[in-house]
């Protein structure tokens, strides 16, 4: 039972991490433009380097890129301050 569980567990990693790979190679070429305007025209090492973290991350940047949103979304007390700062 729990070499099963712990099988399907692999697999499930497996295919999520396959699917961000795809997405991740796609959104370099692609949509990197899109979600961060500062990227346009950047060298190709740039989205090279990208791959791994969007990779691991590619249902935050899908959804960023369906949504198209350009800023960040954070908020934190730094944020906050500048944003109240004279």
């Amino acid at each position: 039972m729990a070499i099963s569980l712990v099988e399907w567990f692999l697999k499930l990693v497996r295919v999520y991490w396959i699917a961000g790979l795809i997405f991740a190679i796609f959104f370099s070429l692609f949509g990197v433009q899109r979600t961060d305007p500062a990227a346009r025209g950047l060298a190709p090492l740039f989205r090279l380097i990208i791959i791994p973290g969007v990779s691991l991350f590619w249902p935050l940047f899908a959804v960023r890129l369906v949504q198209g949103r350009q800023h960040p979304t954070e908020k934190n007390a730094h944020r906050l301050a500048a944003k109240f700062a004279p």
